[in-house]
């Protein structure tokens, strides 16, 4: 039954009549109808913060990413590749397996962020209020030596990794509880390692969406006597030369109550000798796109995964920092496991060598 023929089986008077039809037009004509989209997720409230917080340190210009993506009018001039990309899984690309263990750089999507995402996307991309709600800016920790040591100027022509030496040594141990590496040329630089000279021991790694790299409350790296730093800085090939001059900056501690320790744990189950707790967990793998499982078993059979990744990215060689570090009591094993050839960077503390104040 048509609208006139349902107003008209009330009776309604013959102008009334007509007066409530083009009344009734007028709303349909503006209501949203199943096919066109629409949101009340917007730019403003919902999906600029996200935007900053898993985009735009790589997404912005000069930045590592493509194409920047730090104001409403750069998104939405691209919202049909976000999507794609969004929805594949390929950005971020952080690949840990969800629900197997919670890393304090944790650079993918929640289930909510992605949700709301999708539903602006979909949703005809409105921008909201004009008023931007700003992301929290985060605060150094008190209590730090601040050091910033710049890297040697270098052309880069990319596709190589450039050794650096920053000249500088102590005369007694020094403790590092956190680093920052600051690209001079963002676009260009893939991941940094982080090491001692001359033993070689490594303090940790940097990818272009990482942010300052910060220990354990309570713990630190011993920078021992006489020891400098060395930085591996990967660069992405460039179509033409470029003069890169980055730095880290570097932040000492006092003496911390435990010290950080790393080894390497192959395919296979490795025994742990002692209790430890786990802070990091890097994984290597030779093939791209490879899975990989780093679980730990203790010797009353609870089973704990470390890091699950469900594809590794060479280009971003990340160390997963767990939230709270795992306690392995005595007897514990790690295994790692994959296809192919494997191995597992584990950094933890010694909970049996506490350090004297």
């Amino acid at each position: 039954m048509s609208i006139g023929s349902c107003l008209r089986a009330i009776c309604l008077p013959r102008g009334k009549l007509a007066a409530l039809v083009a009344a009734t037009a007028a709303v349909l004509a503006t209501a949203p109808q199943a096919h066109s989209p629409t949101t009340q997720v917007t730019w403003t409230t919902d999906v600029a913060p996200i935007v900053a917080a898993r985009c735009a340190s790589c997404h912005r210009a000069g930045g590592f990413g493509s194409m920047p993506l730090t104001t409403y009018e750069e998104v939405k001039a691209q919202i049909k590749a976000i999507r794609g990309e969004v929805l594949s899984g390929r950005m971020p690309p952080w690949t840990a397996a969800p629900g197997f263990g919670d890393f304090s750089n944790d650079a993918g999507l929640s289930p909510i962020e992605l949700e709301l995402l999708t539903r602006w996307l979909d949703g005809g991309a409105p921008r909201g209020d004009a008023v931007l709600s700003r992301p929290p800016v985060s605060k150094m920790p008190e209590g730090f030596e601040v050091v910033r040591l710049p890297l040697s100027e270098i052309r880069v022509t990319g596709g190589s990794t450039e050794r650096f030496e920053p000249p500088a040594s102590w005369n007694d141990d020094r403790w590092i509880g956190g680093w920052r590496f600051e690209p001079g040329v963002a676009s260009l630089v893939e991941g940094v390692t982080l090491s001692i000279r001359p033993n070689g021991a490594r303090i940790g790694s940097w990818t272009p969406f990482d942010s300052a790299v910060w220990f354990p409350a309570g713990t630190g790296e011993r920078l021992p006597k006489g020891t400098s730093l060395t930085l591996d800085v990967r660069y992405r090939k460039s179509t033409e030369p470029r003069i890169d001059r980055s730095s880290v900056t570097v932040y000492f501690r006092s003496r911390p109550a435990h010290e950080i320790h790393h080894r390497v744990v192959a395919c296979g189950a490795g025994e742990i000798v002692g209790a430890i707790d786990v802070v990091a967990v890097r994984p290597q793998l030779t093939r791209a796109g490879d899975s990989i499982e780093v679980v730990s078993y203790g010797a009353d059979g609870r089973v704990e995964p470390l890091c699950v990744l469900s594809r590794y990215l060479p280009e971003y060689p990340i160390t997963y920092r767990l939230r709270t570090p795992v306690r392995l009591d005595r007897g514990a094993q790690i295994r790692v496991s994959a296809r192919g050839d494997c191995a597992a960077a584990i950094d933890y503390v010694d909970r049996r060598s506490a350090l004297s104040p």
